[in-house]
């Protein structure tokens, strides 16, 4: 198996870590009898840092197809100080201890983070280079991929579309996921809220597209995937009714709104608008009604 060993001590590292914001190169060479094998430099490193869903970082080096990406572990600390930077770009160091360290002074917040980066420069030594570090800011380089920056293209693409629908764009939007769940910190919540309404608009969005390229079952899954996160957005339950009506299922269109209007009034004590009343309003009237019969 081939080994790999970094050249040239902490310098090195500093620099693979991007101690300076211009260079930061990772330099490694496969050993055999002294003689260097190859070399790993910064266009042919990567990381893809994915924090839709649970965290989960890989890096590899040449192009993404050229091999499977290897998994990084890392302690707690350091993934959040990741994904801090990944969700807000490039930071003042005074911004992220403070962020990072809230019920710190900022002196203790300060130190932390001091800490924190020696020992991703010295107990990582294997990382690829993430980040671009200067007396005054922190950013990740530009080698390393966010998720949320290709949803959130993603999003806009669908959610401002007026041409041709993007597949690709369609498809990052259904299968994304929460932004790290199970985390609870402040600047987590803030971003999941975005991402939850941008994922909502987006969804709305591919719905309705869909829906007007008569591909039924792909807009209805759009909208079910939207009233899933959020059950009490009318708008989507108003598009499934309409799909269902469009096909002929007006059983289940009336079955749709029908729960709604059951589960709006149990939350909020209100009725669905005008709007999908009066969508539904013909449908209704010519639906027998149903006994509902209570099994002791």
């Amino acid at each position: 198996m081939r080994t790999v060993r970094l050249r040239g001590g902490n310098s090195v590292i500093n620099e693979f870590l991007g101690a300076d914001e211009n260079i930061h190169p990772l330099t490694a060479v496969a050993s055999r009898g002294g003689e260097a094998r190859s070399v790993r430099t910064p266009s042919r490193c990567y990381a893809q840092l994915h924090i839709l869903g649970d965290w989960n970082l890989v890096a590899g080096w040449g192009d993404s197809t050229d091999s499977d990406p290897l998994p990084i572990t890392l302690a707690p600390d350091p993934q959040h100080l990741i994904a801090f930077l990944a969700l807000h770009g490039r930071s003042a160091r005074a911004q992220v201890a403070g962020t990072l360290w809230p019920q710190h002074t900022d002196q203790v917040a300060t130190s932390r983070l001091r800490a924190l980066l020696w020992r991703l420069r010295h107990r990582y030594p294997d990382l690829p280079p993430l980040l671009e570090i200067s007396d005054l800011s922190l950013a990740l380089t530009r080698n390393v991929l966010v998720d949320v920056d290709g949803f959130a293209a993603a999003a806009q693409s669908l959610i401002r579309c007026t041409g041709d629908l993007d597949e690709e764009a369609a498809t990052i939007v259904l299968d994304s996921a929460e932004l790290l769940p199970g985390w609870y910190d402040d600047w987590v919540l803030a971003a999941r809220e975005r991402l939850w309404h941008l994922r909502l608009g987006a969804l709305d969005a591919l719905a309705t597209k869909l829906h007007a390229q008569q591909r039924h079952h792909e807009a209805l899954l759009a909208a079910l995937a939207a009233s899933r996160i959020e059950p009490l957005r009318e708008s989507s339950h108003r598009t499934i009714a309409r799909i269902h009506l469009d096909n002929g299922n007006i059983f289940e269109a009336v079955r749709h709104y029908e729960r709604f209007q059951l589960l709006l009034d149990r939350e909020l004590g209100l009725r669905p608008s005008e709007r999908f009343t009066d969508l539904m309003r013909p449908y209704l009237r010519r639906t027998p009604t149903r006994r509902v019969v209570e099994v002791r």
